[in-house]
């Protein structure tokens, strides 16, 4: 980054909404000035089904982190997430001519049009590798002198009418678009980040409230993604149902004593468990600890069984045979989900821990917060890249890359 500022981040989740304000510094050090979050109901698989409610909550996290950072936020990084968000790998090619490489012919490949049709927005043009005429692997051709320049290209995009609804409930809470981030490439970002022992390819699985999110990261870049329509709200209906508890003494049976699997401990280890009696009086039972993780371990076993099929069937599974997988997200924390996602992926697993409190935020950040945390990696990024200088002209100075992407596109093609 040039100068120090500051950016606000909006993750609008299936079970929550998580907001952080973070300043970056120029050397890109990263402080977070506030933080918050609020229970959502309005969003089904990344899709708003109740735009109000949607917009209350909204509302209610962003005032959290502007409490405790004491700033009014105005405009935001906003993610996207959800079936419907589709990544796609595209081949893209600019004649050059033998003369030297502009950033304007960079641009130029990553508007390419790869054949989505008009119900589609593309949000993101990831290039993960270039080639000029016949050399391979290239990583910067800024400047380089060429005749082709070839690229492949990751297109994530998103329905208009999913994109168009999000940003009508910003503007029911008066908050301007940044830019749209899809949650699985913030996923990958958050799992890279300050990771010095971060291998050169991995699998990120991120376990959301409703969804499970797989993306496929190599030397940092995002190169696609999958989706399996199962998260934690399902394991916590599982033991609601289960136990004939409300959903809210499930989630907090799930949080402080769930895990992936039954243990030989979990016989002898008893849990208090909140019973309904008549005249809606509460009684607290004990039982043992095996029939809590009895629930679990089945739902765990799908879900996990679910992710190898789809590692499996990816075009990327020759490409990331080998892969370490990084689990984060809020079901990351479940008590020994390493060791069962290892014996059922047969791959190494870490888990991404994020357990302390940044800066002056009024709650501790957790591995709940992985895709805002790669949100304001991705908002580091935006303005680091050199390709983009080309978009910050005078005229353009108050426009974020989103909004200058598409004026540079309308001019220049």
């Amino acid at each position: 980054m040039k100068t120090n500022s500051v950016v606000t981040v909006l993750d609008i989740g299936s079970s929550k909404i998580c907001c952080c304000i973070a300043a970056i510094s120029a050397s890109g050090r990263v402080n977070i000035l506030g933080a918050g979050y609020c229970v959502c109901f309005g969003v089904k698989y990344g899709i708003i089904i109740d735009m109000e409610s949607v917009a209350k909550s909204i509302v209610k996290a962003i005032e959290a982190a502007e409490s405790a950072a004491k700033i009014n936020v105005k405009s935001v990084y906003v993610s996207v997430s959800g079936r419907n968000v589709k990544s796609k790998i595209v081949g893209a090619s600019v004649y050059i001519g033998g003369r030297v490489i502009r950033s304007e012919d960079i641009l130029q490949l990553l508007s390419f049009q790869n054949g989505e049709d008009d119900s589609s927005e593309i949000i993101h043009a990831i290039p993960i590798m270039y080639s000029i005429d016949s050399m391979n692997g290239i990583k910067d051709p800024l400047g380089m002198i060429a005749n082709n320049l070839t690229a492949s290209i990751n297109f994530v995009s998103v329905p208009k009418i999913q994109l168009n609804n999000l940003l009508l409930c910003l503007g029911k809470c008066h908050l301007d678009p940044t830019e749209v981030v899809a949650s699985s490439y913030a996923c990958g970002l958050s799992a890279s980040e300050d990771d010095a022992e971060i291998p050169l390819s991995q699998i990120v699985i991120d376990f959301g409230g409703e969804t499970t999110t797989i993306s496929f990261i190599y030397n940092g870049i995002f190169c696609g993604s999958e989706l399996i329509p199962i998260g934690g709200r399902h394991i916590t209906k599982d033991i609601a149902y289960g136990l004939n508890i409300s959903t809210a003494s499930a989630e907090r049976l799930k949080t402080l004593h769930g895990a992936a699997f039954v243990s030989i401990e979990d016989e002898r280890d008893t849990v208090l468990v909140p019973v309904l009696e008549d005249e809606n009086v509460i009684d607290m039972q004990q039982l043992p600890k095996s029939t809590l993780n009895g629930i679990i371990q089945p739902r765990i076993e799908e879900i996990m069984l679910a992710v190898k099929q789809k590692i499996d069937e990816s075009v990327f599974k020759n490409d990331f045979k080998n892969s370490f997988v990084t689990i984060t997200g809020g079901g990351s924390q479940l008590t020994g989900i390493r060791d069962f996602a290892a014996e059922i992926l047969n791959r190494n697993i870490r888990i991404k821990k994020i357990s302390h409190t940044y800066g002056n935020a009024n709650l501790p950040i957790s591995n709940d917060f992985s895709v805002t945390l790669g949100m304001i990696k991705f908002a580091q990024l935006t303005e680091s890249v050199s390709i983009r200088d080309v978009l910050f002209s005078e005229s353009n100075e108050n426009k974020g890359f989103f909004k200058k992407t598409l004026l540079w596109i309308e001019n220049n093609l």
